[in-house]
């Protein structure tokens, strides 16, 4: 069975946001599942994308407002 993570950002903007989330992802192993969450819309969007260019997937991604959540599972 694989583990879930969370991972709250609420109150940071980028770059730290992405480098925070790149680094879980390096502690984690493959399959486990990572859920991301924060108050800064632009760093919601900067996370997925940078998960979609370095090989994990995006499972789920939403925005309200400023709000936003990423599920991602490690590859």
């Amino acid at each position: 069975m694989s583990n879930n993570y969370k991972l709250k950002l609420d109150g940071l903007v980028c770059p730290l946001p992405v480098a925070r989330t790149k680094k879980k992802l390096n502690e984690m192993q493959s399959g486990e599942i990572l859920e991301v969450s924060g108050d800064f819309g632009e760093s919601g969007e900067n996370i997925k994308r940078y998960i979609e260019t370095h090989g994990d997937t995006v499972l789920e991604f939403k925005i309200e407002g400023e709000d936003y959540y990423l599920k991602i599972e490690k590859a």
